[in-house]
């Protein structure tokens, strides 16, 4: 969402993407990219993002159709509370969790598509496990210690090992190859930086953030 140095360091209706190989999902990886001197852009909102309308796509099999961050940056109606504008120093282009709710919800108009996505305030670990095993998408902000802080898609979760099964736009990982592209990360790490608070999130309101992707029955 802002300042992104840190990066370096089944619901029976509904049809579902195999998630027992969550290594195949790394096709569908995209890097945030960089802004000039070598430092992580703030785009990690709208790439993370584009990354869930790719595995929707497949998902519902529409082949023909891949969308990229430049996509969601530009062709999205963002009032200026759901991404802030480019020009401001540091936190330019940071994208809150509301705008990437809005931004999902006008791209599926737009595609026909019957999803929808909801943001989750003062979430737990309960409701990520529900909502994975019931075949949801989910976006995840987490706050580095630095107070900068990032989206990441959480495309499973297994409860046998406490681990997640995250797709990160960091741009680092765009050296990996395509089956390492999905990190594993502990849930006691993930849940060390998605429960952060910092003054500015505070101020806003924001607590252990999730915006949830849902197919509409």
């Amino acid at each position: 969402m802002m300042d992104e140095r840190n990066l370096n360091t089944h619901s029976e209706e509904e049809p579902l993407i195999e998630k027992s190989f969550p290594s195949s999902f790394g096709q569908f990886y995209m890097s945030q990219g960089f802004r000039e001197k070598g430092i992580v852009s703030n785009d990690c909102g709208p790439t993370s993002l584009a990354m869930i309308i790719n595995v929707i796509l497949k998902q519902e099999n529409i082949h023909n159709l891949s969308l990229r961050k430049e996509n969601i940056i530009y062709q999205t109606h963002f009032s200026i509370w759901d991404r802030l504008p480019k020009t401001i120093p540091s936190v330019g282009g940071a994208t809150a969790p509301w705008g990437l709710v809005s931004a999902f919800n006008q791209w599926m108009q737009k595609l026909g598509l019957p999803w929808s996505a909801e943001r989750y305030n003062c979430a737990n670990r309960a409701l990520i496990l529900e909502k994975i095993i019931s075949g949801k998408f989910i976006s995840a902000l987490k706050i580095w210690k630095n107070g900068g802080a990032h989206w990441v898609n959480i495309i499973d979760f297994s409860a046998e090992d406490d681990m997640l099964y995250v797709l990160d736009p960091n741009p680092y990982l765009v050296h990996l190859p395509q089956s390492r592209r999905v990190q594993k990360e502990s849930w006691e790490k993930f849940s060390n930086d998605w429960q952060r608070k910092s003054v500015w999130s505070t101020l806003l309101g924001l607590d252990r953030e999730l915006v949830i992707y849902s197919r509409n029955l």
